[in-house]
């Protein structure tokens, strides 16, 4: 081997890193990691010359909340692609998935954030080519988070770990797709991996360096790295107090505390002159240096904090997303993957402990390299502090917001490995991290993206039928057997699609079933190919055959009958009317038209086993479960009564007198009317194991609106109005309240 090569194997894993972080970039779709068409809105502002952004709350600007985020990532990407025209971007933004599900790796359709069409493939043009740029640019700062990693292990733990360290987070899943993805946070990862190498430079300088002379220079690299940083996402602000002890142990190391206002100075001095111009600006703009007023203002916040025990739930959440979680949180690995991860977890905990009990049994102190590594898990402390604060109120679980502590996770995984005394161990784990990254762009990321191809013939399960769906679209099959569904149960619906001539816009599906009240029980909305295969792309003549799985919910109102309804409409324009449809073959008694959907099928709705009618299995908190409801009627008219029947399951003692609330909302959640009243008997007076009956009567406002309503319901306590909460929100839509129906309000007289 060439000498030059052998002495500079850190070369050779960023080369290596490059390459497959490039892989990562040019095969996931524009716009497909988290926020990145966001991140992407500031570099086009600002490559645009129009400026960093000035937001305001609830902004409807393209960059949502990061317009408020710390500049430097955004001003190298745009000093990359200034050049580049990309006027065109804000019809490309236009094109957001209307059905997109982010955030959510159990959903097999829409996990595009964007809708795709053929213009964002090689050779790229306009954005697509600007968008790539700024890949590449996250591909450099992630080159500099593993060449930081790689010289902060090496001082602390010798070259040979440091490289072993810098390949097993290199190799990492995830930090090589949000290194492949236009995101502030590889530049805050890069300037705090820098910082901390010098940061660990500074606890392990000899003591005859420590005067204010002779740190003087590394003083001025921190300040340099620290203001980077600082501007790099608000997330380092922590670094400042890392910072801080690393000076304090200097002085303490040197007896001389002379050395503070030294730090004070060269520190502060390069780190203010870098960053704090954005401060002032957030200052004078939004009267918060920080601009946290504003961005707060613009991001999702829970509907109420979250418990410390949902807080431990989410760190799985947190753990997937860590180690390779993909899209935005909607592409997943197999399970059998994850339980790889945790196996080198345990090993790495495992490690940890054999260590320890050699340190303990070797009666070693503190020396600088251990001082060193408190400091780098001070760091990480911070952080983990950071993102309880930030995720109690906002849904934050994600793993990339600790990838600014990759120095400190190198050190640990290398503490861990090497508590083994099995020099292979740590080689093999960068190998199997580095095989796994290698393979996940071709077997994970890029299947999630493709899009159903055309069929040759229609299957031969499906019933042919002939329908026009507007002017170039035409319905030929669908699957027309009998269902039967209880709540929570769910079905696959074939419908054959075939394109008549060029379409122009990028058209939803609609799968309703619609009960024996006209009233739709359950709904499926997507685009085309589970979100892949948008309408303007179809080719004319082609055929496209595709399985619609819709579920019934499980507060779905049984027993009933029903029938499913498909159709065509334009999601980007709420306000226009469904694709007219007409059937060719009026005679074919396999389907009719109603409206301007095809109507077929049967479906038959039966209960589940229970107690009450309608029986279904809502828990709040306080031993309540609803498990049952009935409505008198579920088509009214405005002075109608409507009487709303709730079936309580205690399950244990209730230790709280509630007022039960049951409301009538519309579309937009406004009420017109309702019942709030005590049970009979309290609820402190329920024996568990019983079914309470909770009878509720009230009449329709003479001046509600027609059209679709639902009903809100829950306990309250008295007189703080203190909602009880659900043991499982994500199934009632709201953390304090279920919402049943739906229920047709017409317009007219009561009956």
């Amino acid at each position: 081997m060439h000498p030059r090569v052998a002495a500079h194997p850190i070369r050779i894993l960023l080369a290596i890193f490059a390459l497959l972080a490039a892989t990562y970039s040019v095969i996931t779709p524009p716009f497909e990691t988290p926020d990145e068409i966001w991140h992407y809105a500031v570099i086009q502002q600002i490559a645009g010359g129009q400026g960093l952004p000035v937001s305001g709350p609830n902004t409807d600007a393209a960059w949502q909340q990061e317009g408020t985020q710390g500049p430097l990532y955004y001003l190298l990407a745009a000093s990359a692609t200034v050049w580049i025209d990309q006027s065109d971007f804000p019809a490309i933004y236009a094109r957001a998935n209307p059905h997109a599900a982010p955030g959510r790796p159990d959903t097999l359709i829409n996990r595009n954030i964007q809708i795709h069409h053929a213009g964002e493939q090689w050779p790229w043009r306009g954005p697509f080519l600007a968008l790539h740029l700024a890949r590449f640019v996250s591909v450099a700062l992630g080159m500099v988070t593993v060449w930081a990693v790689y010289r902060t292990i090496t001082l602390i733990l010798g070259p040979g770990w440091g490289l072993t360290a810098a390949a097993a987070i290199a190799f990492i899943p995830q930090f090589l797709f949000i290194s492949a993805a236009a995101s502030n946070d590889n530049a805050v990862s890069a300037f705090a991996g820098l910082t901390l190498w010098q940061v660990t430079a500074l606890a392990l300088a000899p003591a005859a360096a420590l005067t204010p002379a002779g740190l003087r220079r590394r003083f001025v690299l921190i300040g340099v790295m620290l203001g980077l940083a600082l501007i790099g996402k608000l997330s380092a602000l922590p670094l400042v107090g890392v910072v801080g002890l690393a000076a304090l142990a200097a002085a303490w190391r040197a007896r001389s505390w002379r050395i503070l206002p030294a730090a004070a100075l060269w520190i502060g001095l390069p780190a203010a002159l870098l960053s704090g111009w954005w401060f002032a600006r957030n200052w004078l703009l939004y009267g918060d240096l920080l601009a946290w007023n504003v961005w707060e203002a613009n991001i999702p916040l829970r509907v109420e904090p979250l418990s410390w025990r949902g807080l431990l739930a989410e760190l799985g959440s947190v753990e997937r997303s860590f180690w390779g979680l993909f899209g935005w949180m909607t592409v997943p690995y197999p399970p059998w993957v994850y339980a790889g991860f945790r196996a080198l977890l345990g090993l790495v905990v495992i490690g940890w402990l054999f260590g320890l009990v050699r340190w303990v049994r070797g009666g070693r102190g503190l020396d600088r390299r251990a001082w060193a590594g408190a400091l780098l898990l001070v760091w990480l402390a911070l952080l983990t502090v950071a993102w309880v604060r930030f995720t109690r109120v906002s849904p934050a679980s994600q793993g990339r917001l600790f990838f600014p502590a990759m120095p400190t996770v190198a050190l640990l995984l290398a503490l861990g490995l090497g508590g083994w005394r099995v020099p292979a161990l740590g080689p093999l784990a960068a190998g199997g991290l580095f095989l796994l990254s290698s393979v996940t762009p071709f077997w994970i990321i890029a299947p999630a993206y493709r899009a159903p191809a055309p069929v040759a013939t229609l299957p031969a399960d499906l019933t042919s039928v002939n329908a026009q769906v507007g002017d170039a679209i035409a319905l030929r099959g669908i699957a027309a057997a009998p269902v039967t569904l209880t709540p929570g149960a769910g079905t696959t619906i074939t419908v054959a699609w075939q394109t008549l001539g060029p379409v122009d816009r990028d058209y939803s599906v609609f799968v309703h079933l619609v009960d024996a009240d006209g009233l739709v029980a359950a709904q499926l909305d997507t685009m085309p190919g589970g979100g892949l295969a948008p309408t303007s792309q179809w080719q004319p003549g082609e055929l496209r055959v595709e399985g619609y799985t819709v579920t019934l919910p499980p507060t779905a109102y049984t027993p009933n009958t029903g029938q499913w309804a498909v159709g065509l409409y334009d999601a980007y324009r709420p306000d226009s009317p469904r694709l007219p449809l007409v059937l060719i073959s009026p005679d074919d008694l396999a389907a009719s038209v109603e409206g301007d959907a095809l109507r077929f099928g049967q479906v038959t709705m039966v209960p589940p086993p229970g107690e009450t009618p309608n029986p279904i299995d809502i828990a709040f908190a306080d031993n309540v479960t609803l498990a049952g409801y009935t409505f008198n009627r579920r088509r009214l008219y405005p002075g109608d009564t409507l009487e709303v029947t709730l079936y309580w399951r205690v399950r244990g003692p209730v230790a709280a007198g509630y007022t039960t609330f049951v409301h009538l909302l519309d579309a937009d959640f406004a009420m017109f009317g309702g019942s709030d009243s005590a049970p009979d008997p309290p609820t402190p007076a329920w024996i568990p194991g019983e079914i309470v009956e909770d009878r509720h009567t009230f009449a329709l406002p003479a001046d509600t609106p027609p059209g679709s309503y639902q009903v809100e319901l829950g306990l309250y306590t008295q007189p703080d109005f203190d909602r009880l909460t659900l043991l499982d929100p994500g199934r009632a839509e709201g953390a304090d309240r279920l919402l049943l129906g739906p229920l047709e309000v017409g317009a007219g007289a009561p009956e």
